[in-house]
């Protein structure tokens, strides 16, 4: 045990749901005790401030629906120091919507409004706000967007969250940092997608620290330590930052599959997989079934991470290993805790093994 008094969040993505077997996810499914901070992922925002249930029948009870909202709340029964959010925005919603509702002031109230009186109905103890990825012409009204929220949230006793882009590269653009951490009780570091298959050559997903094979300046910049060090710089505060860490991965399809270490060409997304069905990435337990099935694994020992290949298809992904030396860092730098995105992507069956293994994983390294 690493480090008590640190927060876990975790994100559910309630399109899990419609997964094939075994990958189907209920909220029936998620273990309330392994976390205090549950996401419930994702709402929507209109043009007018309004705040959108997205998949009426899997989110409310009329006609039939699954009642997933009042079930997700319900799971503080189990645990009652359980703090429940609902995450608005995501790939979803286009940014252009965002943008118009933050550069108004009566629609930048009327969306603070919205969301408490959101929390107050369903019985969310907060909002995250994901908004994917703010221009730099956003950068003011967005800290404006989060003020108003702020006023409305905390006045009403509820907690005010972020997630945002963590590379150097994408937050000195769209982030006002210091402007950001002044409304937010926490920032969701979104310390993953370093590397994917839009790249031409393979790479990590959420490298932890550069690595021999970064010979740019731009690739110097695509790891979890520069991303934390660059927000610390900038002025947010460590214990409102919290460290994401994926349990999925990303897939390539190699261009020479007797070439299969880091940076090596690659052609194309690598196959969609059974239960996920999206080239390019991998669930967890997903990526343990092919381990299972003969892939190589090799372990990078300067970026703390694993990556593992059979034929043309190579994959970055991480494992318990990797998630502890991620939180030990979280740890180190003096971190508020660790973020995982999304549940329904750990091993939660235990299918190879224990289940939840990368949540138990932080648990265990957090203290908790």
């Amino acid at each position: 045990m690493y480090g008590g008094g640190k927060h876990v969040f975790v994100y559910h993505g309630s399109w899990a749901t419609y997964r094939s077997e075994p990958g189907k996810f209920n909220v029936s499914d998620f273990d309330p005790k392994l976390c205090d901070h549950a996401l419930y992922a994702f709402f929507g925002i209109d043009a007018s401030g309004s705040v959108i249930i997205l998949d009426r029948w899997l989110d409310l009870e009329e006609d039939g629906g699954r009642g997933n909202i009042r079930r997700f709340n319900e799971l503080k029964r189990d645990n009652p120091s359980l703090k429940t959010l609902a995450s608005i925005g995501g790939d979803k919603v286009p940014s252009s919507i965002f943008s118009q509702v933050a550069a108004s002031s009566s629609l930048r109230s009327t969306f603070a409004s919205n969301a408490k009186r959101l929390c107050q109905e369903h019985g969310f103890d907060g909002v995250d706000i994901d908004w994917e990825v703010p221009s730099s012409s956003d950068r003011c009204n967005f800290v404006q967007l989060l003020a108003a929220l702020a006023s409305e949230l905390h006045g009403a006793g509820l907690i005010l969250t972020v997630a945002v882009a963590a590379s150097e590269f994408k937050a000195a653009e769209s982030y006002d940092i210091a402007g950001i951490a002044r409304y937010v009780d926490y920032i969701n570091l979104m310390t993953y997608d370093y590397n994917g298959s839009w790249d031409s050559y393979t790479g990590h997903n959420a490298p932890l620290y550069v690595g021999p094979s970064d010979t740019t300046d731009f690739q110097q910049k695509l790891n979890i330590d520069h991303s934390v060090k660059y927000w610390l710089r900038q002025g947010a505060p460590a214990h409102k930052l919290i460290l994401g860490v994926p349990a999925y991965g990303r897939t390539f399809r190699l261009s020479n599959a007797h070439s299969h270490g880091l940076r090596a060409a690659s052609c194309q997304p690598g196959y969609a997989a059974p239960c996920s069905k999206e080239p390019g990435i991998i669930t967890y337990y997903e990526a343990c079934k092919n381990l299972q099935n003969g892939w190589t694994r090799a372990w990078d020992h300067t970026q703390k991470v694993p990556y593992a290949y059979c034929g043309d298809q190579w994959m970055s992904y991480d494992d318990s290993e990797s998630i502890a030396d991620k939180c030990k860092y979280a740890v180190n730098q003096n971190l508020g805790g660790v973020m995982m995105w999304t549940i329904d992507m750990d091993d939660f069956r235990g299918q190879s093994g224990r289940s939840y293994p990368l949540l138990k994983t932080i648990n265990q390294c957090l203290g908790r």
